[in-house]
């Protein structure tokens, strides 16, 4: 890309209409470059917050209710930039967003980037405590990255919470091309990689991502993720189908069968207790750095909750025939 600074649209799939994404929305005027215009997609009309010297534009779908892929295909269609820039609305930018991808983009081998969702400062204390479920290795693992500032490096999938994609690329693989919630964005990084392309996180790359609050939405959240990707590891294997996703299914098969059989037997009962304490306390280590004591226990119980949602739903993926719109 011989263009250093070369032109972007921001693409934002409008669903959750509130006062919070009115706030947010007003933070892309402090992006830091010269070229870029935005693109909010929506079931219905809204009035969007003018914002000084960026292009903005609202388009509707005109269907009832439509899913973030549709709607990010249907930007893709008016986009101008030569990169598209897609961001959740329940997510803004850091200002150097689009300067440091702009900067990875000079590699022409890179066809999409990504970067991490941060926990906003702002977030209601129960937000906070997902983010640090979030940021535990112990619950992200191999993907912690993606909630954390973690090393630069090429990956096979990534979601569009933050992901930046060249355009011609984009149109080449026939954009999003599905209604998969979620599981849209592991759609088109699949066909992305199977066409030969490369996509880079970069953690200079940075977005702030809204929470779901601890407890119930946010596993309501995760029992989705899992659903999605238990689909996914039959539909899609080249992608999903990794020994990494499979390991909350293997916990929480384990965790009822052997509480099933404590019920009935002493000494699994407190081989069961024991290995649960276990867990429960590397949970908490994990994490007691990064906040208070009492936090980290709540937090500590919100990791094994999310790998038992996760987990169970993922299985329920697995022995599904197709994905409900």
């Amino acid at each position: 890309m011989k263009n250093k600074f070369p032109m972007v649209t921001i693409i934002i799939p409008l669903y959750a209409i509130s006062e919070r994404f009115f706030e947010d929305f007003k933070k892309f005027e402090l992006i830091d470059y010269p070229r870029f215009e935005i693109i909010v997609v929506c079931d219905k009309k809204v009035q969007l917050p003018k914002l000084k010297k960026i292009p903005v534009t609202l388009l509707l779908t005109k269907q009832k209710k439509t899913g973030p892929a549709e709607k990010r295909d249907l930007a893709l269609k008016k986009a101008k930039g030569m990169i598209c820039a897609f961001i959740d609305d329940d997510a803004y930018p850091d200002p150097d967003w689009l300067k440091n991808a702009a900067r990875d983009f000079q590699k022409e081998d890179i066809a999409a980037i990504g970067g991490p969702g941060l926990t906003p400062p702002e977030d209601t204390y129960w937000e906070q405590l997902t983010g640090h479920v979030y940021s535990s290795f112990f619950c992200g693992g191999l993907a912690q990255y993606r909630f954390v500032k973690g090393k630069r490096q090429y990956v096979d999938d990534y979601p569009a919470y933050n992901l930046l994609v060249r355009t011609d690329v984009l149109k080449k693989v026939g954009g999003y091309g599905s209604y998969f919630y979620g599981g849209e964005d592991t759609f088109l990084c699949l066909k992305l990689i199977q066409s030969g392309h490369k996509i880079l996180y970069d953690p200079k790359v940075v977005v702030y991502h809204h929470r779901r609050a601890l407890f119930v939405p946010y596993l309501k959240q995760i029992a989705n993720v899992g659903l999605h990707r238990g689909y996914f590891a039959k539909k899609f294997p080249e992608t999903s189908r990794k020994f990494f996703y499979f390991i909350p299914s293997l916990l929480s098969v384990s965790f009822f069968v052997l509480l099933f059989i404590s019920f009935i037997n002493t000494l699994v009962a407190v081989i069961f207790f024991g290995f649960l304490l276990l867990f429960l306390l590397l949970a908490f280590l994990s994490v007691v750095k990064q906040t208070s004591f009492f936090n980290a226990i709540i937090v500590s119980i919100g990791i094994m909750l999310t790998h038992l949602a996760y987990g169970l739903y993922f299985i329920k993926g697995l022995g599904i025939s197709k994905l409900d719109r």
